[in-house]
C-alpha cells in the first residue's frame, strides 16, 4: 500500500474501531489472500491480476467490518476510504500530465489516454458513441471492478467507484458537464448493462 492510502485507512479506522485498529487491519490483510484465492485471477500473472489483486483488501476490510456493524455501517465506513483512495489515485495521474495549458477538452482526451494505458480503463472495454466540439461520450461496456468484487463475495463495493467518478470528474474537470446521461445508477454496478460517461451536453443525450 502507498502511504497516502496507509493514512486514509488509519484515519477512518482509528476513529471507528479505536485503538485496536491495527490489529483489525492486520487480521484483513491476512483474510485478503483467500478472498483472493477464491477468484479466477489466482495462480495467473499478468498487469490485470496486479491491478485487482490489491482490491482483496477492500473486501476483506468490509467483510471484517460487517462482524462489527451492521452492514449499512460497514459500508459506510468502507466508503469514507476508498472513495478518498479512489479519489486521490486519479488526481494523481491527472497531475502528472501537466496540463496547464490546454483546453478543458483537451485535458479530458489527455486524462482519458493516460487512463487507457496505465489506469483502469486499461483492463475494461470501452466504446466511443460521440465526440465533438460539445460533448465527449463513451460507455464501458465491461467492468474490472464489478468482476472481481462479485467474485470476491463483495460486488457492492462496485458503487463505490462510481462514487469516486462523482467526486472527482466534476472537480477536475469543472468547465464539461458530468453525467451518466440521464440517470446516476446508468452504471454496471447498479445492474446495467454498461457505465455511461457523458461530459457535457444535455442530461439526456440520446
Amino acid at each position: 500500500m502507498k502511504i497516502k492510502e496507509i493514512k486514509i485507512l488509519r484515519s477512518v479506522l482509528s476513529k471507528e474501531i479505536g485503538r485496536t485498529w491495527p490489529v483489525f487491519l492486520l487480521k484483513c490483510m491476512i483474510k485478503n489472500r483467500s478472498i483472493f484465492n477464491k477468484t479466477h485471477w489466482v495462480g495467473k500473472k499478468n498487469d490485470e491480476v496486479k491491478f485487482v489483486k490489491r482490491f482483496s483488501l477492500a473486501s476483506a476490510i468490509y467483510l471484517e467490518l460487517q462482524n462489527r456493524f451492521d452492514k449499512n455501517k460497514a459500508f459506510e465506513i468502507i466508503s469514507k476510504m476508498l472513495v478518498p483512495i479512489g479519489c486521490d489515485e486519479q488526481w494523481n495521474h491527472l497531475k502528472s500530465l501537466n496540463l496547464g495549458s490546454k483546453t478543458p477538452k483537451e485535458k479530458l482526451i489527455a486524462f482519458n489516454d493516460l487512463m487507457d494505458e496505465k489506469g483502469t480503463p486499461k483492463f475494461n472495454k470501452r466504446e466511443h458513441i460521440r465526440q465533438d466540439e460539445n460533448i465527449r461520450h463513451f460507455v464501458i461496456k465491461r467492468c474490472v471492478f464489478k468482476d472481481f468484487f462479485t467474485e470476491a463475495g463483495t460486488p457492492k463495493l462496485t458503487k463505490l467507484f462510481c462514487e469516486v467518478d462523482r467526486e472527482f470528474f466534476p472537480k477536475a474537470f469543472p468547465e464539461l458537464k458530468f453525467h451518466r446521461n440521464g440517470l446516476w445508477e446508468n452504471t454496471i454496478a447498479y445492474g446495467k448493462d454498461h457505465c455511461e460517461f457523458v461530459f457535457g451536453g444535455n442530461e439526456n443525450v440520446g
